[in-house]
């Protein structure tokens, strides 16, 4: 079965509304969840009126709250509310502080990673050469490039046969990049010697 099937068949059995009580997530992926539907609509030139929202977001060059967003963005936004009701999460949105690690290199992508219901890693890369994207759809910058030794963390829900991961350069404690690869030329399996998870 390919790594997409899995992550889409364990996300459909947690999604259903008989999975809800075994949901895995917490309040570090409903923050997540928060920052990057938030960020999508801060790039379309939504005002925040919440506290949190005017803390994390520059309103300086905000349009208003009806704004308009391209095809791609708008289905990721849905895609983030579906698994936040899912969830069932609840944002502090009076507070101006989010505790979320990885909250620069949310900014830094194009296309947001939903969270998947589990995570495992390669601990070291023997594949070849990979170029990690901002995203998966046309246009994506270039971050950094997976190569022999790194570590590649996996937490995220595939978009076809694209992947976002967590890359830690020259192994654990190495310079972290989370970004998008894509895994459909790859064996995913024998480009790793050693997985975790």
């Amino acid at each position: 079965m390919s790594l997409r099937r899995v992550f889409l068949a364990a996300f459909l059995t947690l999604a259903s509304p008989a999975g809800a009580d075994v949901w895995p997530y917490g309040q570090a992926e409903c923050n997540q969840l928060w920052f990057m539907r938030n960020l999508i609509m801060d790039r379309a030139g939504y005002c925040f009126g919440t506290a949190l929202g005017q803390a994390l977001y520059d309103n300086g060059d905000c349009l208003g709250k009806d704004v308009a967003l391209a095809a791609p963005q708008s289905r990721q936004v849905a895609a983030i509310q579906t698994l936040e009701r899912q969830i069932g999460c609840k944002v502090d949105t009076g507070s101006t502080y989010l505790e979320l690690p990885l909250m620069e290199h949310y900014r830094r992508l194009s296309d947001m990673p939903l969270p998947d219901n589990g995570a495992s890693a390669c601990l070291n890369w023997i594949g070849p050469s990979v170029p990690l994207l901002s995203g998966y759809a046309g246009g994506a910058r270039h971050l950094a490039t997976i190569e022999r030794g790194d570590r590649i963390g996996f937490g995220y829900i595939p978009e076809g046969s694209w992947v976002a991961v967590v890359l830690s350069k020259g192994g654990a404690g190495g310079r972290e990049v989370l970004g998008w690869f894509d895994s459909g030329p790859l064996n995913l399996e024998s480009a790793c010697s050693d997985w975790a998870g």
